[in-house]
């Protein structure tokens, strides 16, 4: 496969829904599921395919802020921490006279000590894909990952369905490791995932990724054409653009 350059391709951020901070009511729940239930719309103004992306892990271990650098070039590091509930950003991976190519990434709540290991049900019946976060100064946010990886890998087996996993060391310009990088590649080789090693302050750090998934999704077969560009437009939030999926 060809290697990433900096050349022709543009990882474009295309828009956020709004963040649930409290605890979501029965409405609520009911039209985030609606939500990300719901095919892409003929009347949207970005029209193309997508591919839906569940991201989850450990809370405290970056997945909003990873979402937000990538999908709205925003930096929200030292800002105090919030839960989140449910919340959707897309980006727009656009090449040369191709059609658009949509990523839907679908942040979910933090996984904590004292709960299960699954993922919300409605997600997980629309995803082509899984982001798996962890924190490389936390063990345990680790640990969550391997049995998050375990947990899907159950789902899908019922199936025989084979489900891109992408997982994201973050926090890597910290200091303080307590997961080391071999032990988590020899991981990630062992459980045939991919694992990136990222920082949700350097956006530079997230592109290769996303390239990732567009490529593993949009063109199984083909040669890499993405690139890790230097190009990245920005584009006004349009949250309306949300009601098409």
């Amino acid at each position: 496969m060809k290697n990433f350059s900096e050349a022709d391709y543009l990882l474009e951020p295309l828009s956020i829904s709004s963040t649930e901070k409290e605890p979501p009511t029965t409405r609520e729940r009911s039209a985030f599921k609606h939500s990300i239930r719901r095919p892409l719309g003929s009347n949207s103004q970005y029209m193309g395919r997508a591919m839906r992306v569940v991201v989850a892990g450990g809370k405290k271990t970056g997945k909003t802020a990873i979402l937000r650098q990538v999908a709205c070039m925003e930096d929200i590091t030292t800002q105090e921490y919030r839960p989140t509930i449910a919340d959707t950003f897309q980006v727009l991976l656009e090449e040369a006279d191709k059609p658009r190519e949509i990523l839907v990434f679908h942040d979910t709540s933090g996984l904590t000590d004292h709960g299960g290991y699954e993922l919300p049900r409605p997600a997980f019946q629309v995803a082509d894909a899984f982001v798996l976060v962890y924190n490389i100064t936390d063990h345990e946010s680790f640990n969550k990952v391997d049995l998050l990886k375990k947990w899907i890998d159950k789902q899908f087996g019922k199936d025989k369905k084979e489900v891109p996993i992408v997982v994201l060391g973050n926090m890597r310009d910290l200091p303080g490791r307590r997961v080391e990088h071999e032990f988590a590649m020899s991981w990630a080789a062992r459980e045939r995932v991919k694992l990136f090693e990222v920082s949700a302050k350097d956006r530079n750090s997230l592109v290769e990724f996303v390239t990732y998934l567009g490529q593993r999704h949009f063109h199984p077969n083909k040669e890499s054409k993405f690139s890790l560009s230097k190009k990245l437009k920005s584009e006004k939030s349009n949250t309306a653009i949300m009601m098409d999926f």
